[in-house]
């Protein structure tokens, strides 16, 4: 039996963040999550899977929203007319959506929650609980059905696993009871970064949001293809989004006028073009002479000849100075303050914080994945401060 596993697609995302500093790259995004779903289908029906496995957050919220229902509801029988039946459960952004608030889901697509929690397709029984409720800090695993006996066993999850970093914790549960359950595969939503684990004959896959919304979640963009046989479960990862996201240094300090600047912008933009895939750009530029705004709209006249490559925004800092002997070894201490196990705790505690102050759709932007770039950030610009300073 071969399955196709993904997860968090987020269909509705307001891309919110993104939108207001580029409202065309907003677009973007939007469609990019779409067109991303479409691909999958494509995917699992050119792949004649048995099955497609949704582990949660297949919508963003819980609100109606008739034209992403009405979007998932063609792209899944699209599936089902072609022979693959769809497995899916809501995770923690749409726990409180009615699936069937307007009819059954149809032939072949098998919501599980509570009180249907078990579907058998083939050899296979898949197992799976519905999030109804948009916060559950308790493991849902004391409640999971037994492994039916003479079946391989799949279990449909959405959880922060072991409190995963960076990750609200919703429904977590240590990895070790997960492996021990007595099902041979599990499939698992909620982080947006990819990740498997092997235990003996056990196979846990984090398939990670297929198509990434932010810089954030830029190691997002895949599904998983899974093989059950007689062995252990094997799986193989697959690049699927529309969309990704890259960050290019740039330095323009040695430019001598605005034409090398274009030129420059040039070359490094076209670096980033990905054959068959559009890519959004955050430029660091180092330059003391050249603007941010100069620069940004220099970027924006290049990329009318680049096809597929959009910026996102450009950062500037000046070219880096000789310090003082004082002011360096004070800057090397932060520096080595970075790696501090207590220091970076103390840092994720806070980011945390802030994540939480945050609006729900943006609250991303502040992961684990982004606190290495604001800590150097940070140490730049206090670097610039204590060389003004001194200066």
């Amino acid at each position: 039996m071969r399955l196709l596993v993904s997860a968090d697609i987020h269909l509705g995302s307001p891309i919110r963040s993104v939108a207001l500093r580029n409202p065309d790259l907003g677009d973007r995004l939007k469609q990019a999550s779409r067109d991303t779903f479409s691909k999958i289908i494509d995917l699992a029906i050119s792949e004649q899977v048995d099955a497609l496995v949704l582990a949660g957050d297949i919508f963003d919220n819980g609100y109606p929203d008739l034209k992403s229902r009405a979007f998932l509801i063609a792209q899944l029988s699209r599936a089902s007319e072609a022979g693959v039946p769809t497995v899916l459960i809501r995770g923690n952004h749409d726990a409180l959506l009615d699936h069937r608030a307007h009819g059954d889901l149809g032939p072949n697509i098998h919501l599980l929650h509570k009180g249907a929690p078990t579907v058998e397709i083939g050899d296979a029984a898949f197992h799976g609980l519905s999030f109804d409720a948009a916060h559950v800090a308790k493991s849902f695993l004391p409640d999971y059905p037994r492994p039916a006996p003479g079946k391989r066993n799949v279990g449909l999850m959405h959880t922060s696993l072991d409190g995963a970093p960076g990750h609200d914790p919703y429904a977590p549960c240590t990895e070790r009871e997960l492996m021990a359950h007595g099902f041979d595969l599990w499939c698992l939503g909620h982080i947006h970064a990819p990740f498997e684990r092997v235990d003996g004959p056990v196979l846990a896959v984090m398939p990670g949001i297929p198509q990434p919304r932010h810089f954030g979640e830029r190691n997002g963009g895949t599904v998983t293809l899974v093989s059950l046989g007689e062995g252990a479960p094997e799986f193989e990862r697959r690049v699927i989004g529309h969309l990704g996201f890259s960050e290019c240094s740039l330095d323009l300090s040695t430019c001598s006028d605005q034409q090398e600047v274009l030129r420059s912008l040039r070359d490094v933009l076209l670096s980033a073009q990905v054959p068959g895939r559009g890519m959004a750009v955050r430029l660091h530029v180092t330059s003391d002479r050249h603007g941010m705004e100069l620069v940004t709209e220099l970027a924006a006249e290049v990329l009318d000849s680049i096809d597929g490559v959009s910026l996102d925004k450009v950062k500037c800092a000046p070219p880096p100075r000789k310090l003082g002997a004082e002011t360096e070894d004070l800057v090397r201490l932060m520096q080595d303050e970075l790696v501090e196990d207590g220091f970076r705790q103390a840092a994720l505690q806070q980011l945390e914080e802030l994540r939480l102050a945050l609006p729900s759709e943006i609250m991303d932007e502040l992961d684990e994945d982004g606190l290495d770039a604001l800590l150097e950030e940070a140490i730049a610009e206090v670097s610039l401060t204590l060389h003004a300073g001194t200066s």
